[in-house]
């Protein structure tokens, strides 16, 4: 029984019967709005009333945010046909239940979405999405791309592999810029974005702030309970993504003492296979990932503590200071010491 929040709506009939009535074989790919038009010269009329109106082939956040609105929630239309369009902002899209089917990309990649499947979408991505039954539900959560940056990719701290991770999918020149998480049944996610849905169709004061919080949130929790169930396009078919996540996670904590000999033993891959995944993942070779952490944390100890420039270097797996403080020249283009006092004079306490 569909929940009395998301029953049928007025136009979803008209889709249904459309879908019903037909004959079209316009389900099985993405299809214009010209090509519907186009179909329908000899149907009945009726039908004619859904696509009249202009379909927007691509969205700016002009056209389509209201002014001093950051986020807008929709709920997809049921059987409508796979219309393909692409938009300059982010979207997040909820399957909260039945199944949904979405085209992504210039080869029109079929990605089915299953109850709990959160795809994030990034800015001037193609896709097609079309479900066609009464209790495919999927909000869909459109965010400006400055307030994403900030609510969801600063969600991970700077220089963290996972970060990399994450903007070389949704920033790169992959050709498939979205990823794919598998939350299942979380009631916690699902009331995330029932609140979101709920604050949106409300006109109360502080609304986009408050929209902005709980998008926030929402990313946040999506990370903490999901971090290791995303499916990344592009990653080798051999490889499990979740691995892969391990394998970032497990050269974050033990940065100063990993080998790409010791990785690959442990993960049981040879030398070469475990290169090759960490530079699909982060578009970064295992020695200058674990040099940008090094060079990260001898900032912060520089910065934030007292510990001495020789210290610093055992700490961070440098058994010979000069090759630390060389390191640290190249990739700072200061001595530590200069970066320290540096930091004093703007920080004088």
């Amino acid at each position: 029984m569909i929940d009395t929040r998301f029953e049928m709506r007025e136009i979803e009939l008209g889709f249904k019967d459309f879908y019903e009535n037909s004959g079209l074989d316009i389900y099985r790919h993405p299809v214009s709005i010209k090509e519907v038009r186009r179909a329908l010269e000899n149907d009945p009329k009726q039908y004619l009333s859904l696509f009249n109106s202009e379909f927007c082939r691509f969205l700016t956040e002009d056209n389509f945010f209201h002014e001093g609105e950051d986020i807008a929630v929709y709920q997809h239309y049921r059987y409508m046909p796979p219309l393909p369009h692409s938009h300059d902002f982010f979207e997040v899209a909820f399957v909260l239940s039945g199944n949904f089917y979405n085209f992504i990309g210039p080869k029109n990649k079929n990605l089915p979405l299953y109850p709990g499947d959160i795809l994030i979408l990034a800015p001037n991505t193609d896709h097609a999405v079309y479900s066609c039954s009464d209790d495919s539900i999927m909000i869909d959560i459109m965010i400006r791309t400055s307030v994403f940056d900030e609510h969801f990719m600063k969600v991970l701290p700077d220089n963290d592999l996972l970060q990399d991770f994450f903007v070389k999918t949704l920033y790169g020149n992959s050709g498939t810029p979205w990823l794919l998480f598998k939350t299942g049944e979380d009631t916690e996610l699902k009331d995330c974005a029932l609140n979101i849905r709920r604050e949106h169709s409300r006109n109360k004061m502080y609304k986009n702030t408050m929209m902005v919080s709980l998008v926030s949130i929402f990313l946040v929790t999506l990370l903490r309970n999901h971090e290791k169930d995303v499916f990344i396009p592009g990653m080798n078919p051999s490889v499990m993504n979740e691995t892969t996540i391990f394998i970032l996670q497990y050269m974050q904590k033990n940065y100063a003492t990993i080998t790409l000999a010791h990785l690959a033993e442990f993960f049981n891959y040879s030398e070469r296979q475990m290169q090759r995944i960490i530079t699909t993942a982060t578009g970064k070779s295992f020695s200058e990932n674990i040099r940008n952490i090094r060079m990260q944390k001898a900032a912060h100890f520089l910065k934030d503590t007292s510990m001495s420039v020789t210290e610093i270097s055992f700490s961070l797996g440098y058994y010979d200071a000069s090759n630390f403080r060389r390191v640290f020249k190249n990739h700072y283009h200061v001595t530590p010491q200069q970066y320290r006092e540096a930091r004093l004079t703007e920080h004088p306490n």
